[in-house]
């Protein structure tokens, strides 16, 4: 994580216009100068906007939505940089402390604030555990096989192709984390709520697997839940001997997660109880227990 993340860049007097190559900043962006060589129309320790961004390219007005400055002589050498903006990921959790005076302040400099920045530890570090995400807004499961947040469901099949595979005698955990659309939500448990993964055999259709086990880690755009099911028991042995074959014996069973919060609505019951659309779980005889 970096705090005022500065760069290298030029000024052209003949356009307005300041380079840097793939800048990403928007219209209204703030900026400011730590160093400035040679030229004339822009200053040190001066707040600007930017204004008509495009991909390397970019001019600054002292307002936003401003009209352009006007820079008379070319700067051959400057130092910009975001005054008050943290980039990058959070490598290092802690406590850090960060102290700011506005420079622009009238009639001079503020007294220096003192600020407090937390970090927490990842809420989705590397591990073993399966990773999937709820979208509120479709119920659709989504696995997700790599860091990279996915939030287009795999098209659905029928029969229901599945998207775990376990085999008798696992212990699975799942990492689930809930959207709405784009946006991660954190819906409130209490002790009184519950997640659980739920798998049933498809004919005859027997409740096979319930999830033992249920946390809540992380906060905000971090929050997820870890879900435990061992995949063992009479039942479920049961089942598998109704797919027995020469090729092994497996069979895809139906599997949804079920919430159940509490209701921070005004109207309906103080728990509410919803189901995800289903999917599908690849469950295989362990051959150690032949």
């Amino acid at each position: 994580m970096t705090f005022e993340p500065s760069w290298n860049v030029t000024a052209d007097a003949s356009t307005d216009t300041i380079a840097l190559t793939a800048h990403g900043f928007a219209n209204g962006t703030v900026l400011a100068f730590s160093s400035l060589t040679g030229g004339t129309g822009l200053s040190t320790a001066t707040r600007y906007f930017v204004v008509n961004a495009a991909a390397d390219t970019f001019q600054l007005a002292t307002t936003p939505g401003g009209t352009a400055i006007d820079i008379t002589v070319n700067y051959t050498a400057a130092t910009l940089f975001r005054p008050g903006y943290l980039s990058g990921a959070a490598t290092v959790p802690g406590i850090s402390t960060v102290r700011l005076t506005a420079t622009n302040a009238d009639p001079a400099t503020s007294a220096e604030v003192l600020f407090t920045i937390g970090i927490e530890p990842a809420a989705a570090a590397p591990d073993g555990n399966v990773d999937m995400v709820w979208n509120f807004a479709t119920d659709d499961i989504i696995h997700q096989p790599t860091s990279t947040l996915v939030l287009t469901p795999v098209p659905r099949t029928t029969p229901i192709t599945p998207i775990i595979f376990v085999k008798e005698g696992n212990d699975l955990i799942v990492r689930l984390r809930i959207v709405k659309d784009t946006t991660v939500i954190a819906p409130r448990m209490d002790a009184d709520g519950n997640l659980k993964l739920i798998l049933k055999e498809l004919e005859p259709e027997n409740e096979i697997i319930v999830s033992s086990d249920r946390a809540e880690q992380g906060v905000g755009d971090g929050k997820s839940y870890l879900i435990y099911a061992k995949f063992d028991g009479a039942t479920l042995a049961s089942s598998l001997s109704n797919y027995e074959n020469d090729q092994g014996t497996f069979y895809n069973a139906l599997a949804e997660f079920e919430f159940t919060y509490h209701n921070t609505e005004s109207v309906g019951p103080e728990l509410i109880t919803r189901t995800s659309k289903t999917f599908g779980v690849n469950i295989e005889r362990d051959l150690g227990g032949l």
